[in-house]
């Protein structure tokens, strides 16, 4: 064989193997495609003759798609039954202090005073005060933890036996400044801070709002309050105006956050959701 012969052949081979290493490197991408699609779908594919698997998803995708699927309920829990107008009248909660004592951050919530004494707009109470219950639930039922506060004497050993009854958590002790803001400190170890605050009163004493209200507002802490007509509601993420120093609106309002906390854990457990924080896989 000539030697020119010889070149044609060899370069002949050489295209014929760069031709198959190609095919092989398309069919490996396709292969990978092929395989998140299928991560997606949860289907089988087949690819180059051979049945490929969809992996099975782990537990914290598991428990983050039914979780997110609550979210698409506008009622998940039930709770917006739970209260009308009238049950927060018959409560006591349209009655505000006196009007001289009026916060400028709740005017748009006045309906009107009475003998001085302001009146809260229940129309606006009552679906702030569902969304709130909501929001709680929600929380509750991605194993968030809920922390109850409120430095009213006469009220305090309820919220604390709330608390206690549906397995949360309560503060309502002087707050010590600092306890979210220089936890590491205080206590000499890593902090576990709340995914929410709950507070049944917003005022520590007459004329001064409660600290843990800024240091939730600073650690980006989600809090609810109940806030009467004499206090600020700037700080709060989610407000609801009420009377909040009547024991008859103290006992309604723990009535309803006991039922949405109760629902929502019972919801996880029925959705087969762990009763333990999500836990979320870091690799």
């Amino acid at each position: 064989m000539s030697l020119y012969s010889r070149m044609i052949r060899w370069r002949a081979c050489q295209s014929v193997k760069s031709c198959c290493s190609l095919h092989k490197t398309a069919l490996s991408r396709a292969k990978v495609n092929l395989e998140q699609v299928a991560r997606f779908s949860g289907s089988k594919l087949v690819c180059n003759q051979q049945e490929v698997e969809a992996p099975t998803p782990m537990r914290g995708e598991e428990t983050e798609s039914v979780a997110d699927t609550a979210l698409q309920h506008d009622d998940y829990f039930g709770l917006k039954n739970l209260v009308t107008v009238r049950d927060l009248f018959e409560a006591r909660v349209h009655l505000g202090h006196n009007s001289g004592l009026r916060h400028e951050s709740m005017s748009p919530y006045i309906f009107g005073e009475r003998q001085g004494t302001d009146i809260i707009d229940l129309e606006q109470t009552l679906p702030l005060l569902q969304h709130a219950l909501d929001v709680c639930a929600h929380i509750v039922y991605r194993g968030g933890m809920v922390l109850f506060l409120s430095r009213n004497q006469q009220t305090l050993p309820w919220v604390e036996r709330m608390a206690q009854e549906v397995g949360e958590y309560s503060h309502c002790r002087p707050w010590k400044r600092g306890i979210f803001t220089n936890a590491s400190s205080i206590f000499s170890t890593l902090p576990i801070y709340p995914e929410l605050c709950v507070f049944l009163g917003t005022q520590d004493t007459v004329f001064e709002m409660h600290l843990g209200i800024v240091e939730s507002s600073k650690l980006l802490i989600p809090s609810i309050g109940v806030v009467d007509s004499n206090c600020d509601n700037s700080d709060l993420t989610y407000h609801v105006p009420g009377n909040d120093d009547t024991p008859a609106a103290i006992h309604l309002y723990l009535r309803l956050f006991r039922e949405a906390v109760t629902r929502a854990k019972a919801k996880r457990k029925e959705d087969g959701l762990s009763l333990d924080p999500v836990a979320y896989d870091e690799s």
